[in-house]
């Protein structure tokens, strides 16, 4: 095999060996798989060198190398075959030098020892390369040839470039692996930059990381499209990991829409940069809360202790202890517990008390602690065993100098307390310590309590009372400790409680105890509960009134100081805008005429004590004119002056205008009423006229012909008598139905016992003939037409005989007082009517019965409910066929009419 040439490979040859870099750079960078890229790399150098062998030699211990990759080597030897690695042998010269180590020929080479293998193989020279760092080298890569040959610079520059891959990539698995043993199986997020810092590559995880919205983002450059990069160190070590070709690894914080720490490292390569990263963010808030924890142990208030059990040493102290010691951290450190607590004369001592933790997990004990100089303190000390890595001692110790004075205090102030506490009338009062235990318990309130004085003294606050209310005393207590007074309000033995707490202090002003004064505030709180319900009832009417509530001053324009919700649908305008003042009802709302007669009406009522009410007119916001309804009433101080008005304003708009409505209609519904009473008079008026003609000829016929007349003659001449004789009737009655209203006499007080009286004396004949038994119970006074009055109950006994039937007629007259008036009934046993029938014997000559089998004009019960109408009441019939009848005349009071 020929040497290389002494001028080193031509530049086809050094553009070849630098693409086999590149390539192997970016295998590096795609693949896990460092068994297979160390078999490419002894093939790339036995091609690219032209050699027969290739060697990657993995550094043991024990001064060996195994074969962990090669080329030319006979079968087997690969990843089994060991060489020497000493330091006179050829590879441990390799592991040592900082450059390529190159030998022509080992043959006459006397500074180190070729191995066997190679020798076996008819190795003569070659270049050895370290991989890894000098002072922990991971192996060596070798190019080995079987004859003497002279190795150029460019041929051991090719060999260290592929060394250099060849540690990159074991350098990047053992980080990787240093993390996934330290924080579980991490896979590395990766992307490529090429030289325009374009992206040229993003692996899965590097996509799920960065790019949450699955954009395309090879081809794109990094700062343009993660621009808040700029502003942080990723830019810098990017460009320095590029620029001066160096391994860069940093953390740094991307802001949202990542919101993320990264841990990056950045990786130079002849066309860019490689960056491996993953997501830290977890590991930076634990770290973040480590460091926080540390530092609210260190501003704790309390001494926090680590003491290794068994020799009692201070392995770890917060600042608050070197502080309340004298020591500072490292002096503390060498100390053992004896050195500063006299509870524990000796290690021995210490030892006895760490077994009495280890049973009981937790013992809290008071010590004194001894500082640097000399001094002391008492200290009250929370001691616990933690059972990890071997054990440890956890002491919280807490100074109690202060709480040991106020205990001092506090005994020389009790007797004094339990004098006032026992003389306490309705109530209890107690005392407690800093520890929050009673210390003493009074009160004649007591004797009604389920627990007694002595039971409480001496215990906790939360030993004494349920969950609930010793868990809210405690919260009261610790507040007045620390001189805030509270109160509290809790249930308790089926009472209601309030409870005040408050802070004891000193000559000196330093809070050592507190006090509590419960009071039975059960009965307050009763009446307080109803007190609500009646404001809530009270906000539920003022919601549903309808109408706007309102309470004002007794002042022109009426400034308002309370307007209900109503207002905005009444007015449009916010109910603030009036209570602020910035509108005024009187001025603003009403309307200019109506405010005169307003503010008339309020005080000529306020004057007279009583309630106004008035009607006027209103704009709204949006100009509308509506008419309100105002209902209230003046209030008054005790001096009898009036200092407010209150009432409620409704909207009567569309009440106004229906009784404008109805004015309109009665106005001339009575005009129709008068015209047709005009006519039906001036009807049964003119029709007597003629109507006397008939009946007057008849009766001259009768008189002068009656003879010459035979059988038939006279019969129709007795109808034709008849018939004018019956319409004679039906025109009085038509006369006397359309005078009802314009020929009524005024209303006045009306016995209606005398009205009956004489009515029965009027038919006396027909009842004296019919055999008909009349009664009645007492009759009232009423308010009406007495002649009117008279005609309803003539109609209706005279029908009651004439309907009766077969039998003699049974009539009952009763009266019955209702809220409105009177209700009066006339009842009967006769022949009754069909309740399909009984609307039109209120009509004017309708008639259930012919002329044969009933005489009558059939206009009676027709005038009966006009004369009830005309006195503001109804007429009701209530019959059934062969049930006889019952007509019920409805009377108003005057007051109702």
């Amino acid at each position: 095999m020929e040497s290389s040439s002494s001028s080193g490979p031509d530049v086809c040859t050094r553009t070849r060996r630098q693409e086999v870099v590149a390539d192997l750079g970016q295998r590096a960078l795609e693949t896990d798989d460092l068994e297979a890229l160390l078999d490419e790399a002894a093939d790339a150098l036995t091609e690219g060198l032209a050699l027969e062998h290739a060697a990657v030699l993995e550094r043991r211990p024990a001064d060996e190398a195994l074969l962990r990759a090669g080329a030319g080597w006979r079968a087997g030897l690969v990843g089994s075959a060991t060489v020497p690695a000493g330091a006179d042998t050829l590879v441990g010269e390799v592991l040592r030098h900082e450059e390529p180590f190159l030998v022509e020929d080992v043959r006459g080479e006397e500074r180190v020892r070729s191995p066997e293998l190679f020798a076996d193989h008819g190795v003569v020279g070659g270049i050895g390369v370290r991989i890894g760092p000098v002072e922990e080298p991971w192996g060596v890569l070798g190019a080995y040839a079987t004859d003497a040959r002279s190795f150029t610079p460019h041929d051991a520059s090719f060999v260290e470039s592929v060394a250099a891959v060849l540690g990159t990539a074991i350098e990047n698995r053992r980080t990787r692996r240093q993390f996934e043993d330290t924080y579980g199986r991490i896979s590395d997020a990766f992307f490529a930059l090429d030289e325009n810092w374009e992206f040229t590559y993003l692996n899965e995880r590097a996509h799920e990381l960065i790019n949450p919205d699955d954009r395309e983002l090879v081809g794109r450059n990094v700062w343009e499209t993660f621009s808040s990069a700029l502003e942080r160190q990723f830019k810098p070590k990017y460009e320095r990991a590029m620029y001066d070709q160096e391994t860069v690894s940093f953390e740094e914080y991307y802001p949202e829409p990542l919101d993320s720490w990264f841990e990056v490292r950045a990786y130079p390569s002849e066309t860019g940069l490689s960056v491996y990263f993953c997501d830290v963010s977890e590991r930076k808030e634990r770290e973040r809360e480590l460091e926080l924890f540390r530092t609210l142990l260190d501003h704790s208030n309390d001494v926090v202790l680590v003491i290794e059990p068994e020799s009692g040493r201070v392995l770890d102290a917060n600042e608050t202890a070197c502080r309340r010691l004298g020591y500072d951290r490292e002096e503390l450190l060498a100390l053992a517990v004896p050195d500063i607590e006299r509870r524990f004369a000796d290690i021995e001592a210490w030892r006895d008390h760490v077994e009495d933790v280890a049973v009981e997990d937790a013992v809290t004990i008071e010590g004194v602690h001894e500082r640097k100089d000399g001094t002391t303190y008492p200290a009250e000390v929370n001691v616990s065993y933690v059972g990890i890595d071997g054990g440890y001692m956890i002491a919280v110790a807490r100074d109690i100098t202060d709480r040991r004075r106020r205990e001092r205090r506090l005994r020389e102030s009790q007797q004094q307390y339990r004098t006032l506490a026992e003389n306490v009338p309705n109530g209890i009062v107690t005392l407690f310590d800093d520890e929050l235990r009673y210390t003493l318990a009074a009160g004649r309130t007591f004797d009604t309590l389920p627990v007694s004085p002595t039971e409480i003294e001496g215990r906790l606050v939360r030993e004494v009372w349920p969950d609930g209310i010793g868990a809210t005393l405690e919260d009261a207590f610790r507040a007045a400790l620390e001189g805030e007074s509270r109160e509290v309000e809790l249930e308790y033995a089926d009472r209601e409680w309030v409870v005040h707490v408050v802070p004891i202090t000193d000559g000196d002003g330093d809070v050592f105890g507190g006090m509590t004064i419960a009071q039975d505030i059960t009965e307050r709180k009763e009446r307080e509960r109803q007190l609500r319900m009646r404001e809530r009832r009270l906000s539920t009417l003022i919601e549903n009134v309808p109408g706007m509530v309102y309470r004002c001053k007794t002042e022109r324009g009426w400034p308002m100081t309370f307007v209900s919700d109503a207002c905005k649908d009444l007015t449009g305008y916010e109910p603030d805008a009036l209570e602020r003042g910035e509108l005024s009802w009187g001025e603003d709302v009403m309307v200019e005429a109506d405010r005169e007669r307003l503010w008339e009406t309020v005080n000529q009522q306020a004057a007279k004590g009583e309630p106004f009410s008035e009607t006027y007119r209103i704009e709204t916001a949006d100009g509308d004119l509506r008419w309100v309804r105002d209902y209230g009433r003046a209030l008054f101080d005790e001096e009898g002056s009036v200092i407010d008005v209150e009432g409620i304003i409704a909207d009567v708009t569309d009440r106004k205008r229906l009784e404008e409505q109805l004015k309109e209609r009665r106005r001339q519904l009575e005009a129709s009423n008068e015209r047709l009473e005009q006519f039906a008079y001036a009807a049964s008026h003119d029709l007597q006229e003629p109507l006397r003609m008939v009946t007057s000829y008849l009766g001259l016929i009768e008189n002068r012909y009656g003879d010459a007349l035979d059988e038939d003659g006279e019969e129709f001449l007795a109808y034709a008598v008849d018939g004018a004789e019956r319409m004679r009737e039906m025109i009085d009655a038509l006369l006397e139905y359309s005078r009802v209203e314009t020929q009524g006499d005024p209303f006045e007080p009306v016995d209606l016992d005398d009205v009956l009286e004489d009515v029965r004396a009027d038919l006396r004949l027909r009842i004296e003939e019919s055999d008909a038994e009349i009664t009645a119970e007492s009759l009232p006074r009423v308010e009406g037409d007495p002649g009117q009055l008279r005609q309803v109950f003539q109609n209706l006994l005279e029908n009651a005989i004439t309907y009766s039937g077969d039998e003699p007629p049974r009539i009952h007259v009763e009266a019955e007082r209702t809220e409105t008036g009177w209700k009066l009934a006339v009842h009967d046993e006769g022949i009754g009517i069909d309740p399909d029938e009984q609307a039109r014997v209120f009509e004017v000559f309708q008639r259930l019965h012919s002329h044969d089998e009933h005489s009558g004009t059939g206009i009676g019960l027709a005038l009966c409910r006009r004369i009830v109408e005309r006195h503001g009441g109804e007429i009701r019939l209530d019959s059934d066929p062969g049930e006889g009848s019952t007509f019920t005349v409805l009377l108003p009071d005057s007051r109702h009419r």
